[in-house]
């Protein structure tokens, strides 16, 4: 067996395209790095009151989401529970993050998959019935508000987040 860290025997990681980008890190809504290196005191409490656990604290006990299993709701519970001024409730959209399809979707292989489109609570992503046989999905990035739900469903993992400039991808 290798001593590669980044090695993995999942069937899941063995199917996914090597080419993909690097994961970054997703600060909480209404925040960005700027704001979680300047003011967070990792206190963890926008993390504990997360109602679907997507909250995690990274190697500097600072917030960033994890899309593992479920979505933002943006519910604002973070922001409420944190006492050092990380969130800007002000802002009118809690992040700029859209979702995308990269290359290695099933749909585009000619295999019939939807599951980022049925997983979809903005209804954003749309089959284009002008490819054969299955048709291709396509994102309406004024619909996605890129609350996450699409990526946990996509046995290839190839729907990513970007927001101005940076990417990142399903944990």
């Amino acid at each position: 067996m290798s001593a590669d860290p980044k090695f993995s025997a999942s069937r899941r990681s063995f199917l996914k395209l090597h080419s993909q980008p690097k994961p970054l890190a997703i600060r909480p809504p209404w925040s960005d790095e700027a704001s979680v290196n300047g003011q967070c005191t990792s206190c963890n409490a926008c993390i504990d009151v997360c109602p679907e656990s997507i909250l995690q604290a990274d190697a500097n006990g600072q917030p960033v989401v994890i899309f593992d299993g479920g979505e933002c709701t943006f519910c604002q519970k973070c922001a409420a529970a944190c006492e050092a001024h990380v969130f800007d409730l002000a802002r009118t959209e809690p992040w700029s993050y859209k979702a995308e399809i990269q290359k290695g979707c099933l749909q585009d292989e000619g295999i019939s998959c939807q599951l980022c489109r049925d997983s979809c609570p903005q209804t954003a992503i749309r089959v284009d019935v002008a490819k054969r046989p299955f048709g291709r999905l396509r994102i309406d990035p004024d619909a996605c508000n890129g609350c996450g739900a699409c990526l946990v469903t996509c046995p290839q993992e190839v729907l990513l987040l970007k927001s101005a400039g940076y990417e990142t991808e399903a944990a």
